[in-house]
């Protein structure tokens, strides 16, 4: 079943910009408890929310292409099941792919040691289209690999949004991005044709 947020996303946090800016910190400890519903409101739409009539969205776009798809694995999420879920942008939705836990497999996907990945309350799996990207922009080189670039600039602008809506909010976070590529996508059912980027770990701390 479909889970829908509220329509008019409540996005104002406890922070200054500057303030959230000079706090911002990589965390790789988590405690165990959830995160609630309405933090993860904030933090998909700081992601990828839409932002206007045209299309556009809370992250910049190389020609507005949106090549980034978000995947959630929960884990502690007050009043949502633990299990995969796929983020759609427009509808501000989470449509449900799987009850399982991923987050483990996830962990067993990271190369080296990375408990942070296991203990995260949330991952969001960013994965991009690169043959789109490269497609789009074929004539602007280098050949094939302009569009590329965008894709990974368009992750970074993401991420960094989670980053401070997370820090605002008094969570922790960090971003992984030392996987088994092949791994990661058959721990989130990834299609084929999409690659993915980078792991968002987030939870709580304690204060």
């Amino acid at each position: 079943m479909t889970i829908t947020f509220p329509k008019e996303c409540d996005v104002r946090l406890s922070l200054p910009l500057d303030e959230t800016i000079g706090a911002r910190r990589t965390c790789r400890e988590f405690d165990r408890q959830p995160i609630h519903m309405d933090d993860l409101d904030r933090l998909l739409w700081a992601a990828q929310g839409a932002t206007g009539g045209a299309g556009l969205r809370t992250a910049p776009s190389a020609g507005a292409q949106y090549p980034l798809a978000l995947y959630v694995a929960v884990g502690r999420v007050v009043d949502l099941p633990v299990g995969l879920y796929r983020y759609e942008s427009n509808g501000h939705a989470l449509e449900p792919i799987s009850s399982l836990d991923a987050r483990e497999s996830l962990y067993e996907a990271a190369l080296g040691e990375q408990p942070w990945v296991r203990n995260a309350a949330v991952v969001i799996v960013v994965a991009g289209d690169f043959k789109a990207m490269r497609e789009h922009f074929h004539s602007q080189p280098p050949a094939g690999r302009r569009g590329e670039r965008y894709v990974y600039l368009e992750a970074g602008a993401l991420a960094e949004n989670v980053h401070l809506s997370a820090t605002a909010l008094g969570m922790g976070f960090v971003l992984a991005a030392g996987f088994d590529d092949e791994r990661v996508k058959a721990a989130v059912n990834v299609r084929a044709d999409i690659e993915p980027i980078a792991l968002l770990c987030i939870g709580s701390i304690d204060a």
